[in-house]
């Protein structure tokens, strides 16, 4: 009886715990890094028919579901003056920028849910770094890529900072599982969608198909191959699948955007120095000074 008691406080304790951590969570800001689109964009996941972004409207952007890496690089240039028979050069201060950001970070897909967003991602860096063109008429044809602001890792870090895109890398690995994307299917709108049936290439009915008569014909001659998706009478996911890896890692290559408005209405040395100018959730439509 005493050890029942002693586990039973241990469960309690253990419940309390639980309990604290997701009041915790509840009450605070969440500062996972995420890149979304500008404010009173109608493209994209934010249009009508987001197409396979759909995932990405739920959470207003691309969330790094791990701490990512992120590189920030600023520079004060210098240009130099060679004084003749002196041993040093003169050093005279020309300009200041921040030169680069870049992000490189891990996703990861264990159910259908997951494989749909990540699918999601690719897509949208593949669209983001692309002009609008051809037969675009809203925005018009002619329009640069889409903006993009980075929020996380908490109000003095990435606090709706505006950068521009400029280039993507993803790698589709070969030492790991892979696994299907129900684009099309009702699986992409929440989770409540997923199903074991979806995950690795797997069916709807195994073990029918796999002892049934109808893969192995008279003869002990095995019939052709039939692909997911294609088996009459399969109803798993679409009808055209794609696949995307168990973990994968992205790169993603930015320029910082700072408005000339901001620059010439905003900046100001001393209030960058306090951190102020850092808070763009707060400083209305020009967002984070970098």
């Amino acid at each position: 009886m005493a050890q029942r008691g002693l586990q039973g406080q241990i469960l309690h304790t253990r419940q309390q715990a639980t309990a604290q951590d997701e009041y915790n969570y509840a009450s605070q800001r969440d500062w996972r890094v995420i890149l979304s689109l500008a404010p009173g964009a109608n493209y994209l996941y934010r249009a009508q028919d987001p197409g396979i972004m759909l995932p990405l409207v739920d959470t207003d952007g691309v969330v790094f579901p791990y701490t990512p890496q992120v590189q920030v690089q600023y520079t004060a240039n210098y240009d130099t003056s060679d004084i003749t028979h002196s041993n040093y050069k003169i050093f005279q201060y020309k300009n200041s920028y921040v030169d680069s950001v870049t992000i490189t970070g891990d996703f990861t897909a264990q159910d259908t849910y997951e494989a749909n967003y990540m699918l999601a991602v690719i897509h949208f860096f593949r669209t983001i770094t692309k002009m609008f063109y051809g037969q675009d008429s809203n925005p018009v044809n002619g329009t640069p890529p889409p903006l993009c602001y980075i929020f996380g890792l908490g109000e003095y870090q990435f606090n709706k900072h505006p950068i521009a895109i400029t280039g993507f890398t993803y790698n589709l690995p070969n030492d790991v599982d892979y696994i299907r994307a129900d684009v099309g299917s009702s699986a992409v709108l929440s989770r409540g969608a997923q199903s074991s049936s979806f995950r690795f290439q797997s069916t709807s009915n195994p073990s029918n198909i796999r002892l049934g008569s109808s893969d192995v014909s008279p003869g002990g001659f095995k019939p052709p191959p039939v692909w997911e998706g294609t088996r009459e009478g399969n109803s798993v996911g679409s009808i055209q699948p794609t696949y995307v890896p168990t973990k994968m890692q992205i790169q993603i290559s930015a320029v910082p955007i700072i408005s000339r408005l901001d620059i010439a209405s905003r900046f100001s040395l001393k209030d960058y120095a306090t951190g102020q100018l850092m808070l763009g959730s707060r400083n209305g439509k020009g967002g984070g000074i970098w």
